[in-house]
């Protein structure tokens, strides 16, 4: 027996003890990720296979358990499954969250998650026929074909990158600077969405594809693409996401005391094979044919796109409106335009009270200053000898409440009446969706819903219009206050020397305008203050009928066929354009905005669940065991070592899988009490099944000779479509990592009594049954290749591989957590010294 077929990688002490899941392995990088335990939360840190660790992150404040991980398709992404239940992506670059998946709630408490998968979806042949219109997949006449030919609108500033005086003159080695996070509403951070695409949402971007050198755009990876990132949690639920992202709904395959052992998606069509476990002791046998049929069209990846389209515009609109409030009402941390005329006034009538004794008239002396040109005594001091008054003073409230001014027209005429019509664009489609119920009945969209976002959208649209007309206006008014300001200023400055007043260049009138509705309490303030505005367009004297000509035209025929001379003639139609009063119309754009993001929300929830809606659940009549031999099974239940592997059975084409499975019960029930390892074949369809059984004992023969070593059984993993990596203890203590060839097996055909009711735990039974029988033969495990640990001389191992070609590696960690050992099972012993991997990042 060579113990010296691997050549060894690293052999690393840890720290503190850590924990090694299966899943650890990254599929195309020389990476692992170890779970450390430390103040009652797990914290997780990757490693590349050479032994030194290149970050370690607190994954989440609210995370107190790390209960699997999965790595994205394109290998920049790792998910990781929490306890309490939450789902969050990090970057494989630093490690930092990417995002926080939702999960969809209930009114009862979400159960704890058990484990996570991540699989990818074949691409299919790329049609030799060029896409010479670079439509992209996107259908001609579609919101997203329309908003591909509009301009793109106006970045934001983002505000996880603004610098601070730290980033500034801290030493650069210094590691109390932090990544600023900007804050995401709820509202937006629960919205079903795919991987964020501003661009395709009309909003431009900084283009971090581009290359500095020639310009030329990289090609996108589309790994991710039509991915499906499945969670199982305790209640028997499944919940998917498509791209890792988008939520899909959840499956139920089981009771309350339901889990799900092993998943396996077909890697060309959406079809998903699941061995649930009841009461935590027996596990299926068949599998359960889960059929996600409505993946397999477009529709629900058109509308996952309008649903990501939707939620940009969206945010773009609430970032573009909290701007716009930041500069005239103030935030948290700076204060507004609108305060300092206010502040200004208010100074005057405190000096008014505390110098002169006299009752606040402070807009009153402005006025009568304005008029006759004679301040009173304390508005003339005021005004010469104010500290407020100074040119330094005057010119920073001018420049303040211009720069307000300018960004509240701008911003609502160029950025927020856009974004509303694009999301009035991308709403309307959803209408037409919802037009058609016998093409779109399983998305169940709320045809009220988008109507009444409809409606938001025009109120938004218009007052968005409104503010930037009365923005216009008061910036007009106030630069004539400023100007009337500045000549009264030089004419009661305290110099000998007055120069000679320079001829009014300032409007009387609009000056008074201001001093009445914009020094103390501007208009404005009602876009940013009150209720939700619920106005129709017949508050604002559009007319409520049809505008059209022949509309026009058939009214006045009707007016004049039944009008009766004798009467006084009616000049406007009592449903006119006539004027009425706008003072009492609710304006606050700001919660306008807020609302409809939440409505628009609404319009995307329910739907996106419509591929699990629609879903068509087999399940196995495995499932169906009696509750005799579910009892007994919970009576004889021991600590089982099962791992399972699903292919596609190429050699046909009428959906047929092959399943191998690998069972070890370390005290099986013999009179000898032998262990013995059970290796199951199993091909199944949806109407048959068949399957094969080898049964080997946990035992070794060294060498030629007739010497056989029993071997302790401590891990054992999947390695490829012919291998199985295992990790066995010797009688003498020894401990081994080794593989075995599981397709060269000779295995036998069994057909176990009640084999359609056996569950996986019962066929180890069965096995030893008919091995007494006579009905199955058994063998030594033949091993192949092995290699001495250093460690694992006692209690149990953790194992980790990954069989890709270029990345055949394996990790063991002792049971104590602290020795880890990699391995490249490609390279033998001699090549130790040289053997290094690809350090990928």
């Amino acid at each position: 027996m060579n113990s010296n077929d691997f050549a060894s990688l690293a052999a690393v002490q840890l720290p503190l003890s850590s924990r090694l899941l299966a899943s650890a392995c990254c599929p195309d990088k020389d990476l692992l990720v170890l779970v450390t335990r430390l103040g009652g939360h797990d914290r997780m840190s990757l490693w590349k296979m050479q032994g030194s660790k290149t970050w370690e992150i607190d994954v989440s404040t609210s995370s107190e358990r790390i209960v699997g991980v999965a790595w994205s398709p394109d290998g920049q992404s790792i998910a990781v499954a929490h306890n309490p239940p939450s789902i969050t992506l990090h970057s494989i670059q630093d490690g930092r969250s990417e995002r926080v998946i939702h999960i969809p709630t209930s009114d009862v408490p979400i159960p704890q998650l058990t484990n996570i998968w991540w699989f990818h979806q074949e691409k299919p042949e790329k049609s030799p026929i060029p896409d010479i219109f670079r439509r992209n997949n996107i259908i001609t006449g579609s919101a997203h074909s329309v908003l591909r030919t509009l301009p793109l609108l106006d970045q934001l500033r983002d505000e996880s990158k603004q610098l601070t005086a730290t980033d500034l003159f801290a030493f650069q080695g210094s590691q109390t600077t932090a990544r600023r996070v900007a804050s995401v509403p709820d509202v937006i951070e629960l919205w079903p969405t795919l991987h964020p695409d501003p661009v395709s949402a009309s909003i431009n971007v900084p283009d971090t594809n581009r290359t500095a050198e020639n310009g030329i755009m990289d090609e996108v990876d589309d790994a991710n693409l039509d991915s499906i990132l499945a969670v199982a949690d305790r209640s028997g639920r499944l919940l998917c996401f498509l791209d890792g992202t988008y939520p899909l709904g959840s499956l139920k395959l089981g009771d309350s005391n339901t889990t799900i052992a092993s998943l396996f998606k077909n890697p060309k069509s959406p079809v998903l094979l699941a061995h649930p476990i009841h009461d935590g002791v027996f596990t299926d046998l068949l599998p359960t044919h889960v059929s996600l049929s409505l993946l397999q069209e477009r529709k629900v990846r058109d509308f996952a796109k309008l649903s990501t389209t939707a939620r940009e515009l969206c945010w773009y609109a609430l970032r573009v409106v909290e701007e716009m409030r930041a500069a005239w009402i103030g935030s948290d941390t700076n204060s507004g335009a609108r305060d300092l005329g206010p502040k200004w006034i208010a100074a005057y009538e405190t000096k008014q009270q505390d110098d002169y004794h006299l009752r606040p008239s402070g807009i009153l002396d402005l006025t009568t200053l304005l008029v006759t040109d004679r301040p009173s005594e304390a508005l003339g001091d005021y005004l010469g000898s104010g500290p407020q008054m100074s040119e330094r003073g005057m010119q920073k409230w001018d420049s303040a409440v211009t720069e307000a001014l300018v960004k509240l027209r701008d911003y609502s005429e160029k950025r927020l009446v856009p974004a509303c019509q694009r999301l009035h664009l991308v709403l309307g489609e959803v209408r037409g969706w919802a037009s058609l119920p016998t093409l779109y009945s399983s998305f169940e969209i709320p045809s009220e819903a988008v109507d009444q976002c409809l409606i938001m959208l025009k109120q938004a649209i218009l007052l968005s219009s409104w503010l930037a007309a009365a923005a216009r206006r008061e910036h007009n008014r106030f630069r004539e206050f400023m100007t009337w300001l500045r000549y009264e200023t030089v004419l009661l400055g305290p110099s000998s020397e007055t120069p000679t007043p320079t001829p009014l260049r300032h409007d009387i009138l609009e000056v008074n305008q201001y001093l009445m509705s914009g020094l103390k309490k501007s208009v404005i303030d009602q876009w940013f203050m009150g209720p939700v505005p619920t106005f129709v367009p017949q508050d604002l004297g559009i007319p409520g009928y049809d505008l059209t000509v022949r509309a026009a035209l058939q009214k006045a025929r009707e007016y004049l066929d039944h009008r009766d001379p004798s009467e006084t003639p009616i000049t406007v139609p009592p449903d006119g354009f006539n004027d009425k009063p706008f003072e009492s119309i609710d304006r606050n754009l700001s919660a306008l905005i807020g609302a409809f993001a939440s409505s628009c929300r609404e319009v995307f929830d329910r739907p996106s669940a419509a591929a699990t809606r629609a879903a068509t659940i087999s399940a196995s009549s495995g499932s169906v065991i009696d509750q005799t031999t579910a009892a007994s099974q919970r009576d004889n239940q021991t600590d089982l070592l099962i791992r399972d592997r699903i292919t596609v059975d190429t050699l046909r084409e009428d959906g047929y899988y092959v399943q191998y499975l690998v069972m070890h019960a370390p005290s099986a029930s013999t009179s000898e009490h032998r262990s013995f390892v059970n290796f199951v074949r199993q091909r199944y369809g949806h109407n048959s099944s068949h399957v094969e059984v080898a049964v080997h004992e946990c035992c070794l023969r060294r060498g030629e000779e007739e010497d056989v070593v029993g071997v302790d059984l401590l891990a054992l993993e999947f390695f490829d479509d012919e291998t199985i990596v295992i990790v066995y203890r010797t009688d003498e203590g020894e401990a081994y990592i080794g593989t075995l060839s599981y397709r060269e097996l000779e295995y036998t055909d069994f057909q176990p009594e009640g084999y359609v009711r056996l569950s996986r735990e019962s066929l180890i039974e069965s096995a030893s049954q008919g091995l007494i029988a006579g009905q199955l033969k058994s063998g030594y495990l033949p091993i192949r290749q092995s290699r001495g640990l250093k460690g694992c001389r006692s209690g149990a191992v953790s194992l980790a591989v990954n069989g890709r070609v270029g990345r055949r590696v394996a990790c063991v960690l002792d049971s104590k957590g602290t020795t880890l050992e990699t391995f490249d099972l490609e390279g033998d012993e001699g090549e130790e010294g040289d053997t290094t991997l690809d350090e990928e990042r």
